[in-house]
């Protein structure tokens, strides 16, 4: 029983190592200054909406190519695999400072936001 949170425990810190490599590298293709106000906010949307699908691919390649990959060696159950998936996206996503500084800058325009400010 211990063996399964072991190894858990090691595919978790693989794939955050794997993370921490290729996480700023997408968030530095997708680069913005603080100057968001020059930028339409079609622009800015689309960026994100990029950004997020390029996350979303590298979700896939980790779920597929390290997580599927060496799941069978340690012999985990699928829920285990649906938590390391989880884990790894939230790791993503927060590692993101340019997608985060973009969603904040969006939702602060939305005019439905504005109408329940003022």
């Amino acid at each position: 029983m211990e063996y399964k949170y072991l190894s858990l425990f090691f595919l978790l810190v693989g794939g955050m190592i794997f993370l921490l490599i290729f996480a700023p590298i997408l968030d530095h293709v997708f680069y913005v200054d603080h100057k968001l106000d020059e930028l339409s906010k079609k622009t800015i949307l689309m960026t994100t909406l990029i950004h997020i699908l390029l996350m979303a691919v590298l979700i896939f390649i980790i779920h597929n190519y390290i997580i599927k990959k060496y799941i069978k060696y340690f012999k985990l159950s699928d829920i285990y695999v649906k938590i390391i998936d989880l884990i790894l996206a939230l790791t993503l996503t927060g590692l993101q400072r340019n997608l985060i500084f973009k969603l904040r800058y969006l939702s602060s325009h939305h005019p439905i936001r504005d109408e329940l400010i003022t």
